[in-house]
């Protein structure tokens, strides 16, 4: 069955998300905490769907959830989450990262 596992960057990312948005509207967040899981679960069973985002890594692919970007590797068994950031933000500067 195919899975999708966050990385701690990710974990830290969707946590601060949600919090923000939880303070101005917590049906808002439950909804982006299920729309982020469905599209996770969505990606692990297709994971080419994202757009390939080599500016980022050879295997880094992304797809948008509202304004925010969800940033996946495809792995054998479905999806790596690297990280997620807002749409609106300077991108590489924000990636700052490896791909785990």
């Amino acid at each position: 069955m195919p899975r999708y596992r966050f990385s701690a960057d990710a974990n830290a990312d969707l946590e601060e998300i949600a919090f923000y948005i939880l303070e101005l509207n917590p049906v808002a967040a439950n909804r982006f905490l299920e729309a982020i899981e469905q599209t996770c679960e969505l990606l692990a069973t297709h994971p080419l769907l994202g757009r390939a985002r080599p500016e980022l890594g050879e295997a880094v692919r992304s797809i948008p959830v509202g304004n925010y970007l969800i940033f996946y590797v495809p792995a054998a068994e479905g999806i790596n989450v690297a990280r997620i950031i807002y749409g609106g933000r300077d991108l590489p500067a924000a990636w700052g990262g490896q791909v785990s």
